[in-house]
């Protein structure tokens, strides 16, 4: 590149080396090329990937396990509130009163089937009797009658149906059992559903928390761990990236200190022709200002081409910082993506094994209070009974003692009693007896009557009786003649 006192041999070598600084740049072309056809096209993949899945993983996550702690949060606020069995005993009589009109429901929806087949029954009945026509085209008598019975039945099942509808009307409005408790809505609401689930249906709701954590550690991990594959093929570009520029810096390098080191030989060169200008003749002057003027020519091309060569060695020595700087940022990403990948997934997982425990043990700790809570409850309820039946023992006591004197004063009454009945029993038997002595006197005499009736007929055949007797004798003996039926 040094001047050599010859035009077109320092032409033709200013021409060579604008060939060579063409040919580097279009291999710092193909290299960049190179490097860019290298550039990994799944980037934007992965970073869609690890916000679906991971994401995605996430949300199932805490779409699972959101109902078990809203249930727990529900239990603890309204056992710190102590409203917990009240509200159970409102949730029992709602699933009662459920229960009831479901009852309701199911025995009026047969009805109502049954009255529709009836009216059916009878309409396809009617029109059968319509058909059945006589010798003159009208319809019979007979199914006349028939049809006007069933219009008959048919108004009746109608109005049947027609109240049954409204029975249904009002029970689909009926409200259940009113609750005391409103501001504690939707913590019913969460204990209903605990409630109203199986103990099965419980196991796979928390199995199925368990499996979408396990799912979440397993899908991070597989997504950190391809992000950092990328990131370590990432690493491989930019380590070619900085060689390429490296070598292409040194090109450029050796260039601008050659073109520095011609500069040098240049101007010795002037130098020495400016000296050998003086003292010397007009013919020969020209000659050496022929050779002055190719050599500022050539320093001036030089100069230009010096000026590119710096410029383009300033962009190498640029880019080559900013590749640093990518080799930094990226090795900073990897060293982080790598602890992600490792103590960040690790350090999850044991916090949702330590979350998962703790929701389990704060189920089993509401379970605890739950019991304790009953427990308690029963023995006040047995404390009170206790209290009440002892409370009725002293009752009975006194109750005992006002049956004793009523038992006093009813047998001082039965005393009476049998005092009076006594006095009137001695009176009646003292009478019975002086009625027993007269009958016994009115027997004797009766006893007299009878013998002297049976003497009648012997005392006329002697003739001591009879008719041959005066009228004045029958009369005399007629009035001395007691009266049988007078006892007195």
């Amino acid at each position: 590149m040094a001047f050599t006192y010859d035009k077109e041999e320092a032409k033709q070598a200013l021409a060579e080396f604008e060939r060579f600084k063409a040919y580097l740049q279009s291999a710092r072309k193909d290299m960049a090329r190179q490097i860019i056809s290298l550039t990994d096209t799944e980037t934007f993949s992965e970073l869609q990937g690890v916000y679906s899945q991971i994401n995605d993983a996430l949300l199932d996550f805490e779409q699972t396990m959101t109902p078990l702690t809203d249930i727990i949060d529900a239990i603890y606020k309204l056992r710190t509130n102590d409203v917990t069995l009240d509200i159970y005993e409102e949730i029992k009589r709602a699933r009662e009163h459920e229960q009831k009109l479901a009852a309701e429901r199911a025995e009026q929806e047969a009805k109502l089937e049954a009255l529709q087949a009836e009216i059916g029954a009878l309409n396809r009945n009617n029109a059968t009797l319509a058909t059945d026509k006589g010798f003159f085209g009208g319809i019979r008598k007979r199914s006349l009658k028939l049809i006007a019975g069933n219009e008959v039945t048919l108004a009746e099942k109608k109005a049947e149906l027609d109240a049954l509808t409204a029975d249904i009307e009002t029970t689909a409005r009926a409200e259940g059992p009113q609750t005391a408790f409103a501001q504690f809505k939707e913590e019913k609401a969460r204990l209903r559903e605990l409630l109203d689930i199986s103990s099965d249906q419980h196991k796979e709701r928390q199995q199925q928390m368990i499996e979408k954590a396990i799912q979440f550690v397993d899908t991070t991990e597989n997504r950190v761990g391809q992000v950092l594959t990328h990131f370590d093929e990432m690493n491989e570009q930019i380590d070619r990236l900085a060689d390429a520029n490296f070598q292409m810096r040194s090109v450029y390098a050796i260039l601008n200190d050659a073109t520095d080191d011609a500069h040098k030989i240049t101007e010795d060169r002037r130098s020495q022709i400016k000296t050998d200008l003086e003292g010397k003749g007009e013919i020969e002057k020209l000659d050496a200002e022929e050779k002055l003027r190719n050599l500022e020519n050539h320093v001036t091309q030089l100069s230009k081409t010096d000026a590119d060569t710096t410029r383009v060695l300033a962009e190498l020595t640029q880019a080559g910082s900013r590749v640093q700087s990518m080799k930094k940022n990226n090795d900073q990403q990897v060293s982080n993506t790598r602890a992600l990948h490792t103590s960040g997934v690790a350090g999850v997982a044991d916090q949702l094994s330590t979350v998962l425990q703790a929701v389990s043990s704060a189920a089993l700790g509401e379970a605890s209070h739950a019991a304790k809570m009953s427990i308690t409850r029963m023995r006040d309820n047995t404390s009170e009974i206790a209290a009440k039946e002892a409370f009725r023992t002293a009752l009975g006591v006194r109750g005992t003692n006002q049956e004793l004197e009523k038992a006093l004063t009813d047998l001082a009454k039965f005393g009476d009693v049998v005092q009076a009945t006594a006095n009137i029993r001695r009176e009646a038997l003292g009478e019975n007896r002086a009625l027993l002595e007269k009958l016994q006197r009115q027997a004797e005499a009766v006893q007299v009557e009878i013998g002297q009736a049976n003497a009648i007929a012997a005392d006329i055949v002697a003739g001591k009786g009879g008719l041959s007797s005066s009228p004045q004798d029958a009369q005399e003996q007629a009035a001395k003649k007691p009266d049988a039926f007078k006892l007195g």
